[in-house]
């Protein structure tokens, strides 16, 4: 692979770098137990937080398995749960619960639901309520299919959380900002904050996690396949009838007492209110259902913007400080209605 790389840097149009994440625990020398000598020891402890896994175990080279060896020796403090389905494999479930993990096991909901949000609403309101049951203030809801390589992950996020409070009339409503991890933030796509791996107070948790399960149709003239839905219906409606994403942030929003207007600019002003979004790099998340075939730490291109460009912590901070303003966004509201653009990352 690297001669590949090498070429390619030396004779082709690109600069390549390339990113080795062991697959093991015990190939990893990033934590405290291992290297000692210089290992950060952050003041913030995370003995009240939790990490919580939802979805099914993804037994493939054991990687929910040995993620959960990996948070247990990086965050020795932290609680894990996993909230997944009665019919996991006993195996599977008897291995992870040897390494000290409280194990959640959820009914299917009669019906998934546009892109399983339903099913990600039981198994996360799941393991929120068992984290809740722990005693722990602070959960990072993530995936059995996803793994956080940094070790002071849990610690720099409590940070981060109380560095920013929660803007206007959020700050009577929530203890603190609920933060989007990963990819998935939209720039132009109306309250889109990643739910893919999650951050916040388990009070504001608990409500991000439990709305109403999404039991109404989708509209008559909605295609029925999912990458069809994705590529063929407007920003706007997608976003406001069939993204999971969406679904969860507007909700949460609802139940803090603010209306919707389901435009880019009241989107931006939640962002800047209610919401934090940190960059895949500075948690070093990896995704098996989105990195394993793209091999990529990051959904950009440097050949051209697209209307799917992500809002990264960069932006998020201009959002905050006031230097990039939810006024300015009028200009960015025609873009609710084109169809998503097919992501290009600009070469072979």
């Amino acid at each position: 692979m690297r001669h590949v790389l090498f070429a390619e840097t030396s004779k082709g149009s690109h600069f390549m770098t390339s990113r080795a994440r062991p697959k093991a625990s015990v190939e990893l020398g990033l934590g405290a137990d291992s290297s000692p000598r210089y290992s950060l020891q952050p003041a913030v402890r995370p003995e009240k937080a939790a990490i919580v896994l939802q979805g099914p175990i993804w037994s493939a080279e054991n990687f929910s398995l040995e993620t959960v060896r990996i948070y247990r020796r990086h965050m020795p403090d932290c609680r894990l749960v996993l909230s997944t389905w009665k019919d996991a494999p006993q195996t599977d479930l008897d291995r992870i619960a040897k390494e000290g993990v409280d194990i959640v096991l959820n009914d299917k909901p009669a019906t998934p639901g546009p892109y399983n949000v339903n099913m990600q609403i039981v198994s996360s309101s799941g393991g929120m309520r068992r984290a809740a049951e722990l005693g722990v203030e602070w959960v990072i809801k993530s995936r059995t299919d996803q793994r956080l390589y940094q070790p002071t992950i849990m610690s720099s996020l409590i940070s981060l959380a109380q560095l920013f409070p929660p803007l206007g009339a959020a700050a009577t409503t929530q203890k603190y900002r609920v933060f989007g991890m990963a990819g998935g933030t939209f720039k132009f796509a109306p309250y889109h904050l990643s739910d893919q791996t999650v951050f916040g107070h388990i009070d504001d948790m608990l409500s991000y996690w439990s709305p109403p399960l999404r039991e109404s149709p989708l509209p008559e003239d909605f295609p029925t396949d999912p990458l069809r839905l994705f590529l063929e219906v407007p920003i706007g409606k997608f976003c406001r009838y069939a993204a999971a994403e969406t679904y969860f942030a507007s909700q949460f929003l609802l139940r803090q007492g603010r209306s919707l207007e389901w435009t880019i600019s009241d989107s931006w002003a939640a962002l800047r209110d209610h919401f934090g979004v940190v960059d895949q790099m500075s948690s070093d998340i990896y995704w098996v259902k989105g990195q394993h075939y793209t091999m990529r730490d990051v959904m950009g291109s440097y050949a051209a913007l697209s209307n799917i460009g992500e809002l990264g912590f960069l932006e998020w901070v201009q959002l905050v400080a006031g230097a990039l303003s939810p006024e300015t966004a009028g200009a960015y509201e025609r873009v609710l209605d084109e169809c998503i653009t097919p992501f290009d990352p600009g070469y072979p």
